[in-house]
């Protein structure tokens, strides 16, 4: 096999799998556009649709654990009271994703590459 190529047991091993897609997408959405948990459910559905699967048992624990490390900054919507808590990307998320980013695209290409010629073996004329 090609060194620079991974093979397909690779790539479902590697940075393609919910682990690294969710905290990346959730650090690249809150570096758009500073967002509660609730909005960013709404715009991972809007973007993924049925591709990625996201519920509050996902999210929550997922922006608590973001949070903890650095990467995001969470503020209540009133301070004096629990309301909507509004997470916004720190220089260390941002650090985190663009490493994460960089070693995800091999991944992604190879993905869209495989997808390409399946649909052109299988849809061809």
């Amino acid at each position: 096999m090609n060194a620079m190529k991974p093979g397909p047991g690779e790539v479902l091993r590697g940075p393609v799998k919910s682990k690294t897609v969710f905290p990346a997408l959730l650090l690249h959405l809150i570096d758009e556009q500073p967002d509660h948990g609730l909005g960013l459910m709404q715009r991972i559905e809007a973007l993924c649709r049925d591709l990625l699967a996201v519920n509050t048992n996902t999210i929550y624990p997922l922006l608590r654990r973001l949070e903890e490390r650095g990467f995001i900054r969470g503020e209540w919507q009133h301070p004096t009271k629990r309301s909507r808590r509004y997470y916004h990307i720190t220089e260390e998320g941002r650090e985190r994703l663009r490493r994460i980013k960089n070693n995800m695209l091999p991944y992604l290409d190879l993905l869209a590459a495989s997808i390409d010629r399946l649909r052109t073996e299988l849809y061809a004329s």
